[in-house]
């Protein structure tokens, strides 16, 4: 007879690895199913103020980071702002970060099967997964395996290409001393350098298919980087977007099932943060389970992030334009008013609009500042760069643009 256990989990990394820890820890019957893990994954590995403070596991003492405090946002023609964290952002490999949680799961009890799931079939009571070494049931099975995830596609189908938007990342010669750069590619999308403690990750990503994320990525390296040698091969990946209401709407738990992290879509598309919505879903899935109702996970994701992730969704459209871009950086610099709102979102990214109603309120002061700032011939100070002036040459320290931000 198979074995059995109370919840499968496919997918051990952040999402399925933390439910796991959950589940587990209150003394379910747990497997996790993952045939890589631990494992690295090409991005930033950025674990934002809001995501550490909120769940300690990653503040643990067994996960090597480089806490930075400083970062520089870049547009496409040179404008910029400066970004004192506040709280420091931890830059980790998505590779001990792994390591740790999937450690942390199988001490509190989880068992971890290195093997894929290639086959889910419903049953009566519960569900029967395939491998290629061993068959086993339960009562419920949670996809955690990404974008191209099996449950997804069992249970709700696929998630459509037009909802997930393309990545690559390569790693340099580097390491923490290196700068945090940001810069906004001439398509919409960005470019990063966010330095580990023992490489610099570098990546670009698109808000659209059809770009040269690759020539992105070395005119880069080419600006700020141009003698660093790679560690290692490009990667490349998609990461998911709740770009329509439809897609806010598709069920994430029902009969015998549900979806957390990427394969859920949780991804914040205006500021590529994932991690934070990995592991808040499963937390937010463990509590509904283990008050004996998982179907309530489906409404307290909505309540707890769905909104914010919409929203950062429909606002890219309308922010990623070369001209809005460079106003906003300019006034970002020049403006108190416009940047005391915009940096505590930063710090500890509260909902989209709780972020629109105090740029409102603080629009008449935004406007004055700025009007001052054309009168006195648009010109920024070095000083503003912070500890960046050594990139005075690559920016553009004036504003050309007669206009209101």
């Amino acid at each position: 007879m198979p074995k059995r256990f109370d919840v499968a989990i496919a997918g051990a990394g952040p999402a399925g690895a933390y439910l796991a820890f959950r589940l587990a820890d209150a003394g379910c019957r747990t497997v996790l199913f993952d045939p890589k893990a631990p494992w690295e994954k090409p991005c930033g590995g950025g674990i934002t103020h809001k995501a550490w403070s909120r769940f300690p596991v990653l503040t643990s003492a067994d996960l090597p980071r480089n806490e930075a405090t400083e970062s520089i946002q870049i547009s496409a023609t040179g404008k910029f702002f400066v970004i004192d964290q506040g709280h420091p952002l931890f830059i980790v490999s998505r590779g001990e970060l792994s390591r740790v949680m999937l450690e942390a799961a199988v001490s509190a009890g989880a068992e971890h099967v290195p093997s894929a799931v290639h086959e889910i079939v419903r049953q009566e009571r519960g569900v029967r997964l395939k491998t290629d070494k061993a068959t086993i049931e339960a009562d419920c099975v949670v996809g955690a395996e990404g974008v191209h995830s099996l449950v997804r596609r069992t249970f709700v189908g696929s998630i459509p290409g037009y909802r997930t938007v393309p990545a690559l990342c390569r790693f340099y010669e580097g390491g923490p001393v290196d700068p945090t750069l940001i810069r906004v590619t001439p398509f919409p999308g960005y470019a990063w350098s966010f330095p580990r403690r023992d490489c610099l990750a570098v990546g670009v990503g698109a808000h659209e298919s059809g770009h040269d994320l690759k020539s992105a990525l070395e005119q880069f390296m080419l600006d700020f980087f141009p003698q660093r040698k790679p560690l290692g091969p490009l990667q490349g990946g998609v990461l998911p977007c709740l770009t329509r209401l439809r897609g806010y709407r598709t069920p994430r738990a029902g009969n015998r099932f549900a979806l957390i992290g990427d394969a859920a879509g949780f991804c914040d598309t205006m500021t590529g943060e994932g991690i934070l919505y990995a592991i808040w879903s499963a937390d937010l899935l463990a509590d509904a389970y283990l008050k004996g109702n998982p179907r309530k996970y489906d409404s307290a994701w909505r309540r707890a992030f769905g909104l914010h992730l919409l929203m950062g969704s429909l606002l890219r459209n309308t922010l990623f334009s070369s001209n809005n871009i460079d106003r906003a950086f300019t006034a970002l610099t020049v403006c108190p008013a416009f940047r005391k709102p915009v940096i505590d979102f930063v710090q500890d990214l509260p909902p989209y609009h709780r972020l629109a109603a105090r740029l409102v309120a603080a629009w008449p002061a935004t406007w004055i500042q700025w009007r001052r700032f054309l009168r006195h011939g648009g010109r920024i100070e070095k000083s503003a760069l912070g500890p960046f002036t050594s990139l005075s040459k690559r920016l553009d320290l004036q504003w050309h643009q007669r206009e209101e931000p």
